[in-house]
């Protein structure tokens, strides 16, 4: 150890008097930036989950994988794919905890929060000078609302589209005008009781929303549960407003509403596959070029409440978390604020793979330039003019929002009015998360 230090010592004067005499170290000279240049970085492995279940590992590789490896060569990313509900819970029983899990904020209490491998990064915020106001301020808002109010557990990157995808060649067989930006609900509804019918033997329907993501991400920001007090309440006059509004397209005369209907997947199909139903409103999922690929289509933006002007659903991200076993900190966050950067994230935006949580209006415009799936199409209409302002989503608000969604089906198939629906919904979910406080007591 002496002989160490004195070594180092020896070095250090060296260096010093080659300075005085005008001479230059290797570490004086400028990097390419014409900043000096950085300390040596031992290598590191960096270890990536997928909580979201959303990224196969060759995704990861080329979205995520190479271009941190080229910006960050000592750090080596490894990619862990989601399986099942209780991988995190097994990675934590063999000690090997991820550094960052990627998740979206409706996933993010089940799969991270619930373990409690959350830290407050606001301290690494801080120290690598990381600008919150570059991001959207509503989703901002939104994450520390996750973390209690103030901090935040991890860093949004990624925004889900809230768009209306539409099938121009089914407006054209009907007659019936495209969806404009401007459109409401009641315009929507008008257009989808033209185009709901039945033609050649196949029945037709105007639209088709995936209620469940409708409901979390409602307009009104109305809370599916208090996470303050874990108690449901849908009495509030604009709950039944909300689900009159949404659930009277299902009862338009000719849609002919089964049980199989109700699930969300065969309704994605009806309109991606069957291409029998003229507009789909999936909330947070933006579609391949695969899917869409012979289907005559484009995009509307989200409709909005008549008093309510050009406000979409609330936002809803996916972020990376930071893990508090990591055992590589800072470097995990530098990794992190590069993925929640302009630098990282407009290759990807102009190749129309994502689009971001930064607020940045050139972002916005160059979503899709550089993909042919998205040339003439109306991409403006992938985000809204202005997000509703998020809510709180904790530990228990899937039981809230599973209850409301069964609410939501048992109307449409006119197997309950909205009021009763609503009443049996809240007493449902209070009772269950009720008996969930009392089995973790």
């Amino acid at each position: 150890m002496k002989k160490t230090f004195s070594l180092v010592l020896a070095v250090a004067v060296a260096s010093t008097m080659l300075a005085a005499c005008g001479g230059k170290t290797a570490s004086d000279k400028p990097s390419e930036a014409g900043q000096t240049a950085a300390p040596k970085q031992d290598p590191i492995d960096l270890v990536f989950y997928d909580a979201g279940g959303d990224w196969p590992a060759e995704r990861f590789e080329r979205e995520f994988g190479g271009p941190i490896k080229a910006k960050f060569p000592y750090v080596t990313p490894k990619f862990v794919p989601y399986t099942n509900g209780s991988k995190m819970q097994d990675m934590i029983t063999a000690g090997e905890t991820p550094d960052i899990v990627f998740a979206s904020t409706g996933l993010v209490s089940a799969r991270f929060l619930q373990f409690e491998l959350q830290e407050d990064i606001t301290p690494l915020v801080q120290k690598y000078k990381y600008d919150l106001t570059k991001l959207e301020p509503v989703v901002v808002e939104q994450m520390k609302q996750l973390a209690g109010g103030s901090g935040m557990y991890g860093m949004p990157i990624f925004l889900s589209p809230a768009t209306n995808y539409y099938n121009k060649d089914l407006f054209d067989k009907f007659g019936v005008a495209y969806p404009k930006d401007v459109n409401t609900w009641d315009d929507l509804y008008d257009m989808s009781k033209k185009l709901t019918r039945s033609d050649g033997g196949v029945t037709y329907r105007g639209l088709f929303v995936s209620a469940q993501h409708l409901i979390r991400l409602n307009q009104f920001s109305l809370k599916t549960l208090d996470t303050t007090t874990n108690k449901a309440s849908f009495s509030d006059e604009k709950w039944k407003t909300f689900f009159d509004n949404a659930t009277r397209f299902f009862t338009i005369p000719g849609y002919d509403m089964n049980a199989n209907l109700t699930n969300v997947t065969n309704q994605r199909n009806a309109f991606i596959k069957d291409r029998n139903v003229a507009m789909w409103l999936p909330v947070s999922t933006q579609h391949t070029a695969e899917e869409l690929a012979g289907m005559n289509w484009d995009i509307a933006s989200f409709p909005s409440f008549a008093g309510q002007p050009g406000v979409g659903p609330q936002p809803y991200p996916n972020a990376l978390w930071l893990a508090k076993t990591s055992k590589h900190k800072d470097q995990a966050f530098q990794v992190m604020a590069y993925l929640a950067s302009e630098e990282f994230q407009t290759p990807g935006v102009k190749r129309g793979e994502f689009l971001s949580a930064l607020k940045s209006d050139t972002l916005r415009k160059a979503f899709g330039q550089d993909a042919a799936m998205y040339k003439g199409k109306n991409i403006k209409a992938m985000l809204p003019e202005k997000f509703a302002p998020g809510t709180p989503i904790g530990k228990y608000n899937s039981v809230s929002e599973g209850n409301l969604l069964t609410a939501f089906n048992n109307i449409i198939l006119g197997k309950k009015d909205t009021n009763t629906a609503l009443r049996e919904a809240e007493e449902a979910s209070n009772k269950k998360v009720q008996e969930e406080l009392s089995k973790s007591k």
